[in-house]
């Protein structure tokens, strides 16, 4: 009977041992299945979370220097400036060229002014902490040609706060100042002084650049003819350059007329970094 009972209990644990031991194995592969599935899925949504997020900083940059460049566009400003240059230009009644002179009045549509002081009203209406800069520098309430010249030349080729040098002819835009100190000390006066007023165009002699200036005399293509022979006006003269670096070394006051090179040329750009200055 002792023997029997030993049997018995020896077959129910063969059973149990062959039906329960593969359910517990597959159970416990199905866990295991189960959390690495939930470790793979939680590795994935830590993964896209990573994604998103760098995205969404990604999208937050090109915002901001979207808000940027909305804010500060220097293109606002050269339109700004040469709708004011057009407006004096198409508005003047009566302009003429003084060494010294200051007479700027918008209102009436008299201008009596030289060459430095008109670019002087022009800077103080567009470019106000530009030329404000320049006054700190030059040391002086009326900045003259040299005083443009030596401001620019002691520019660094990194951007300042207020100004940009320019070297390359090529690079001028809208907006710019040139500069030329005459190296002939004889002349009346040290230099010359003017805004451009489109984009330098590559001819076989050089450069073609349309400038606004108060002047004795116009330039090619001039605003100044044939009503007004000398004082502000809007014209093209020639810059040749050095064919190695593109840096100006000759001037033609017309085109086509003979090159001098008895000057010293700077050019430089008021930039527009500073958005309180947009009105």
């Amino acid at each position: 009977m002792i023997l029997k009972n030993r049997l018995n209990n020896f077959m129910f644990l063969v059973i149990f041992l062959t039906v329960f031991t593969p359910m517990s194995f597959a159970f416990a592969n199905e866990n295991q299945s189960k959390k690495s599935s939930y470790h793979v899925h939680q590795k994935t949504n830590h993964a896209k979370h990573y994604h998103n997020k760098s995205h969404q900083n990604r999208i937050k940059k090109i915002h901001a220097a979207h808000t940027y460049i909305k804010t500060q566009p220097a293109n606002s400003f050269q339109n700004k400036l040469v709708s004011f240059v057009h407006t004096i230009v198409n508005s003047l009644h009566y302009s003429t060229y003084r060494l010294g002179g200051t007479h700027f009045d918008p209102s009436q549509g008299i201008y009596i002014v030289d060459c430095s002081a008109y670019v002087d009203r022009v800077l103080q209406k567009i470019y106000p902490s530009a030329y404000h800069s320049l006054l700190r520098s030059s040391g002086s309430f009326k900045p003259t040609t040299e005083h443009y010249y030596q401001f620019f030349a002691q520019l660094s080729d990194k951007q300042s706060r207020y100004w940009d040098k320019i070297e390359n002819v090529e690079e001028l835009r809208p907006g710019d100042i040139i500069v030329f100190r005459y190296k002939d000390h004889d002349q009346k006066t040290v230099g010359h002084v003017m805004i451009v007023m489109n984009k330098p165009i590559l001819d076989e002699d050089g450069f073609l650049v349309r400038v606004t200036d108060s002047a004795p005399s116009g330039h090619s293509k001039d605003t100044r003819m044939p009503r007004h022979h000398s004082g502000i006006g809007i014209g093209t003269l020639q810059l040749k350059v050095n064919p190695k670096t593109d840096e100006p070394n000759a001037y033609a006051w017309k085109v086509g007329a003979q090159f001098k090179k008895n000057v010293d040329i700077a050019m430089a750009r008021p930039n527009a970094h500073l958005k309180e200055e947009i009105k």
